[in-house]
């Protein structure tokens, strides 16, 4: 598990007690010129907040000269000691031996594609052993790269896929791709085939429809699989609105169901009409958006990214009552036995600034997005919310031990733990009004044993409004079975919730069709404008 490498390589450096830097080794290759880097602050309070003085050590910029990089996903060494961050066209390398002054070492750009040209448009990387796997959310493909010197990755493989690949993840000689409504597993270890129409080394795939043939009915955009990720033997699939997933990956040619949670069953979403697809999608319930369990995976959390819609019909005077959108949650999930999971405890998104508006386009958002577990500690990110710290050592309760937020230079996609202890860093992709903002990384004092750096610009907000705990937990070994609703209605008699056996889940961009917040196979049709809902 990637958390116990760490506490491996924390035993061969003699511990990281005391300044970061001193415990860790210096590099020993020749690196690209490092970008410049600043602690970085703001002028602006709109939606700006902070926890007890509680603020970034440092920040780098992701930019190439002139133009700015959409900085995405972030992960980081087992150690600490480098961070990956996909950036649009490739992914950058920053050392953070000096946590207050993170330096850019390397870039990786033009990553050759099979019969395609380069990948682009990254939205998501993975780093195991070693490797770092980079995918294409146009369809351009995957590739490998050996970061055994994490200051000069070298290309080993790339493969065509023919399929948008909006999340991934690595787990030894294997990579795990959603191609829209279905998880892919690959072999990585390989020569990759000479061109995209070669055969694949594909080992297995699993979908929804191979647990219950219900789902064939449903809308693909609401059973779509948005992320994955791999740990233990064990894959968490974020299907959409067809809820979370756990499959048994120990053999990766035969994955097999473990169980599941979800707010719909299969039939409620089929029955779900065409007019109402779009809010359905961008609205809870459902949106299982991004999944995470703990380190001996008793506990799961699932992020739910959801914003104010009205739908395809543009009810502009819907009642306030049955507006059910806004920004999303983190549900804490008892995942000890993965086929009877039970509904622990919600954390609450920050709010909007008063006056702000949470719809999907040209809103302020402040849904749930990815993050961290290490221990008992949960570390998120929340776009223009900023990032916040938990403690779950009570996962019934868990408790914010810190948050900030600067919502007019920030819109963070991700909070990934570095040094426990120490610090973690947080990936900001630019998604702002003001489009000269450049995309970067921040690094955080961990609240958990460090001292906050002071940030002056950041003022306080209102307390975040409570959103609703889950709506139902199931994960049934049988399609038929199904358990009673645990949580509130929903705003429409074809969207009631009930503990399902259902899957699904898009979570990624919502694409022109649903921009519009009309119907239609948005992700099935390719999706290659860029969309910013990830």
């Amino acid at each position: 598990m990637r958390r116990r490498q760490f506490l491996r390589a924390a035993a061969a450096l003699g511990g990281l007690s005391g300044p970061v830097a001193s415990a860790l080794p210096a590099a020993g290759h020749d690196a690209d010129q490092p970008r410049s880097s600043e602690n970085r602050s703001s002028d602006s309070t709109v939606g700006a907040t902070a926890t007890d003085g509680f603020g970034p050590l440092g920040h780098v910029e992701l930019r190439d000269e002139s133009v700015r990089f959409e900085a995405t996903e972030a992960v980081t060494t087992p150690e600490g000691r480098y961070a990956f961050v996909a950036v649009s066209d490739g992914f950058v390398v920053v050392d953070l031996t000096d946590p207050a002054s993170p330096q850019v070492v390397a870039t990786r750009e033009d990553i050759p594609s099979p019969d395609i040209g380069t990948i682009g448009s990254l939205k998501d990387l993975a780093y195991d052993r070693e490797r770092v796997l980079v995918a294409s959310d146009r369809g351009d493909g995957i590739a490998v790269f050996d970061a055994s010197d994490p200051t000069d990755p070298q290309l080993t493989r790339s493969y065509g896929t023919g399929y948008a690949v909006h999340n991934a993840d690595l787990s030894g000689d294997h990579a795990y791709l959603t191609t829209g409504t279905a998880l892919e597993i690959v072999d990585v270890s390989g020569d990759p085939p000479s061109s995209v129409d070669a055969d694949r080394p594909v080992v297995a795939t699993w979908s929804v429809i191979d647990y219950d043939d219900a789902y064939r009915d449903v809308d693909p955009n609401l059973r779509n699989l948005h992320d994955i990720y791999v740990q233990d033997g064990r894959a968490y699939l974020a299907y959409w609105d067809a809820g979370t997933w756990i499959l048994d990956v120990s053999d990766p040619a035969a994955p097999a169901h473990l169980g599941h949670v979800a707010d719909y069953t299969a039939e409620e979403l089929a029955a779900i009409p065409d007019s109402d697809v779009g809010e359905a999608f961008l609205e809870p319930p459902g949106n299982s958006h991004y999944a995470r369990p703990n380190d001996d995976g008793t506990l799961l959390a699932v992020g739910v990214e959801s914003w104010d819609a009205e739908g395809s019909r543009i009810e502009t005077d819907e009642p306030e009552d049955e507006d059910q959108g806004g920004p999303g949650s983190i549900h804490l999930w008892d995942i000890a036995d993965p086929s009877e999971p039970a509904a622990l405890a919600t954390i609450d998104p920050p709010q909007p600034p008063e006056g702000e508006t949470t719809r999907r386009n040209g809103g302020f958002y402040t849904t749930a997005h990815n993050f961290d577990i290490v221990g008992n500690v949960l570390y998120s990110s929340w776009y223009r919310g900023g990032v916040k710290v938990h403690d779950i050592s009570d996962p019934a309760a868990p408790a914010e031990l810190a948050h900030w937020a600067d919502g007019a230079t920030t819109s963070f996609w991700t909070a990934h733990s570095a040094v426990p202890g120490e610090f973690f860093v947080a990936a900001s992709h630019g998604d702002l009004p003001d489009s000269s903002v450049a995309g970067g990384l921040y690094t955080f004092p961990d609240p958990t044993d460090a001292d906050p750096a002071p940030t002056p610009s950041a003022t306080a907000t209102p307390t975040a409004n409570a959103t609703p705990t889950p709506t139902a937990t199931q994960a049934s070994p049988a399609p038929s079975e199904t358990t009673t609703p645990t949580g509130p209605a929903t705003d429409s008699v074809a969207r009631s919730p009930g503990t399902t056996t259902g899957d699904g889940g898009p979570g990624l961009g919502i694409g022109s069709a649903l921009a519009g917040l009309g119907a239609g196979a948005w992700w099935l049709a390719g999706r290659r404008d860029g969309d910013d809902c990830e």
